[in-house]
Formats: C-alpha cells, sequence, structure tokens
C-alpha cells in the first residue's frame, strides 16, 4: 500500500509505506495499523483514505490502477475525476459516477467516517511517523471506497430499458385488436360502407396479431439466450431462399410493399441455423416495410466474399440520427420520432442471434438517396475435413 503519489517531490517525505527494520521498535499501534493496511491492501476495489481535511493519506493498490499515473490528492481532485459528484463533502450514502477518463464504465463510491480513537489513529500512523503533517488524523476523516459495478448497472439500464420497450411494443397491437373486435361485435349487417369499413377493421386486426405474434417470438428467444438454452444448429442454409419466403409472407401482411433484390444472383451458402436465420430476415424486413411502398421498394442486396455472406436491407425511410446509428442494436428506451417504430426488440434479438451464429450486424445511412441501410453477415458454410 502507498500513500497517494508514487515518488516524493523533491525534499520531501518518502510517502510510499515501507516496512519497518528489523531493529526499529514499532509503537503500540503498530499491530493493528498493519492488519488494517493488510485488509485494505487486499480488497479487490479502489479505497482511499483521507484525513480530517479531505487530503488523501493512504491508497491501495486498487486505486493506483484506477487512477494509475495520476494520483488523486484530496476530495476535490476525487470528485473532478467523476461526473455528477456532488459539491462539498461526500455523502455516506452510496453513490454511482463514471470516471472521466473512462466514460464508458460505472463506480459506485461510498464513503465511511473516521471517528476518533485507536484504529484512526492506527490507519495513519505511518503518514505521522514519517513526518508528514497527520492533519488531524486521529480526529476523523473517511475511508472511500470505489468499486467497478459496470456490469450491474448495464443490466439495470437493459432490463429498464426492455420493460419500457416491451409496453410499448405490445400495447400498439393489443389496443388495436381490442378496439377493431369491439367494433365488428357491434355491427349487425355488412353491406356498402359498412362491409368496407369491416375489411379494414379486419386488415388492421390481421396486421396487429402479426406484430404481436414477432413480439412473442423475439422474447421467447430472448428469454433462450438469457437462460442458455438456445439450441443452434449448424447447416448449410441459402439466404436467397429465405429472404425470398421471408418477403412473400411480409408481402401477406402489407400488399403495397416492393422488393428489390441487388448483388449476387446465387451466393454460397453459410453456416447457421436456417429458423433463426429467418426470424434475423424477418425483424429486418418488416422494419424497413414500414417505410416501403410503390414507389418506395425495400432494396435487399447480397455481398458475398471468401469468409462469409452479407444481407443488406435499405429503406427509403427518414435518415438515421446520431443516436440511432449508436443504439439501433442495443436495448434504449423507446426513440421519439419516424423511426421509434423500427427499432427496439427486433433489432436487438437480431444482434443476439446473429452473434451467436459467430455472425455481425451494422447499421448506417444509405448512400444513394436518403434512408437507412440495416444488414449482416454470415459465415460461409465449408465442409469438415
Amino acid at each position: 500500500m502507498q500513500l497517494s503519489g508514487s515518488r516524493a517531490s523533491k525534499g520531501s517525505h518518502d510517502r510510499r509505506l515501507a516496512p519497518r527494520s528489523a531493529g526499529a521498535t514499532a509503537p503500540s499501534t503498530a499491530g493493528p495499523a498493519a492488519e488494517l493496511r493488510a485488509v485494505i491492501e487486499a480488497m479487490p476495489e479502489a479505497v482511499l483514505i483521507c484525513d480530517a481535511h479531505d487530503r488523501v493519506r493512504i491508497a491501495n493498490g486498487g486505486a493506483d490502477r484506477l487512477f494509475a499515473g495520476r494520483p488523486v490528492h484530496d476530495l476535490d481532485d476525487l470528485r473532478s475525476r467523476f461526473d455528477s459528484l456532488p459539491a462539498g463533502a461526500l455523502p455516506e450514502k452510496k453513490l454511482t459516477a463514471r470516471p472521466r477518463h473512462l466514460p464508458n464504465r460505472w463506480f459506485e463510491i461510498q464513503t465511511v467516517q473516521i471517528g476518533r480513537g485507536e484504529a484512526s489513529d492506527a490507519l495513519l500512523v505511518r503518514a505521522a511517523e514519517s513526518g508528514d503533517d497527520a492533519g488531524g488524523a486521529g480526529n476523523g476523516g473517511q475511508i472511500v471506497i470505489l468499486r467497478d459495478v459496470t456490469s450491474t448497472h448495464e443490466e439495470k439500464q437493459e432490463r429498464r430499458a426492455f420493460l419500457s420497450i416491451l409496453s410499448h411494443e405490445l400495447r400498439t397491437p393489443i389496443t388495436t385488436i381490442y378496439a377493431g373486435s369491439r367494433v365488428l361485435a357491434r355491427r349487425r349487417k355488412d353491406s356498402g360502407r359498412t362491409l368496407q369499413a369491416s375489411q379494414e377493421i379486419a386488415a388492421d386486426i390481421s396486421a396487429e396479431a402479426a406484430k404481436l405474434y414477432d413480439v412473442v417470438e423475439d422474447l421467447l428467444v430472448l428469454t433462450r439466450v438469457e437462460q442458455g438454452v438456445l439450441d443452434l444448429s449448424e447447416e448449410p442454409v441459402l439466404l436467397q431462399r429465405i429472404v425470398e419466403t421471408t418477403t412473400r409472407v411480409i408481402r401477406s401482411r402489407r400488399s403495397d410493399v416492393a422488393f428489390v433484390v441487388e448483388g449476387a444472383t446465387n451466393p454460397p451458402a453459410v453456416r447457421a441455423d436456417p429458423l433463426y436465420v429467418e426470424q434475423v430476415v424477418r425483424n429486418l424486413v418488416s422494419a424497413a416495410a414500414r417505410f416501403g411502398g410503390p414507389s418506395s421498394p425495400i432494396v435487399i442486396r447480397f455481398t458475398p466474399s471468401e469468409t462469409e455472406v452479407s444481407v443488406s436491407v435499405l429503406d427509403r425511410g427518414p435518415d438515421l440520427t446520431a443516436d440511432e446509428l449508436a443504439s439501433s442494436y442495443i436495448l434504449t428506451d423507446p426513440p421519439a420520432g419516424p423511426r421509434r417504430f423500427g427499432l427496439g426488440i427486433a433489432l436487438f434479438v437480431c444482434r443476439r442471434l446473429v452473434e451467436t451464429m459467430r455472425g455481425r450486424v451494422w447499421v448506417q445511412r444509405r448512400q444513394d438517396g436518403g434512408g437507412a441501410e440495416f444488414g449482416f453477415a454470415l459465415p460461409r458454410y465449408v465442409e469438415a475435413d
């Protein structure tokens, strides 16, 4: 364990807590101090011990690793290293914040006040003996513990977003189905305009029921993935056949949507599970079909390489924002805007399935006239020797 800072400045004391020589006489607090130092040094969390003036006196190895090359000098310095920490003394309740130099990680920050007594004297006795001004070490101070909770924080955020998206995606089709069925149930005869209105309502019910079916299928896949029971086969799969079947299904739901197939006319087979490849294609094509029409066909492009075959789905919908480009395949709260119904669980499921089949996904703005390109690639099927 060492004091904050790995080297002493010129003219200052040596700040490393070196062990005593065999001939030195230990003070009465050496036993408790050594035990406490050993415990703190063994902690995987970063630990800083401050005196009553908020100056960092001791930092364990975890703190040295977290702030490598830039040791923390006091609590004001510590606050400046994190986003959104309150001014003044750190409260004893747990806080969660991101280090500015590690913006993708989250730390839980907990403080423990040191009271007057032997334990606080023992923790800082070395600093006092080395000639450093202990600054009221025996009169109080605090221990700051910084615990990396990135995985837990992301899981909570993902779970919250999942529930938000789920309620959003289920509520719309269920409301349409319920309201439409109530209207149909009240009709006593079907003639003229009444028949036409009934057909339109029935078509809406059919379309929303299909969406509901897709959402349930996605939820089942997510459950299997999270529980580690997703049973994947590794068969030779011809993507062009799956695309042909899937576009036929989408046309049965949306007769006004047109599709154009480009690129390789007979791409080689990929190694994958045909059932889950079909689900990936259906999710991508369904998302694009929301912006399709007779004058805006959905383009599906095959691009083989020596190691993989990629499928791109291109639409003429609104251009993707920077946030949508960054978060299309992850679970976030339902976005606002015209693409809000094309993002969410479906694309998240696509990514999980494709990555499980050792493939990759991407999204980018369409280059030729606006819109978006969503795609995936899977490894080519190679016969085992």
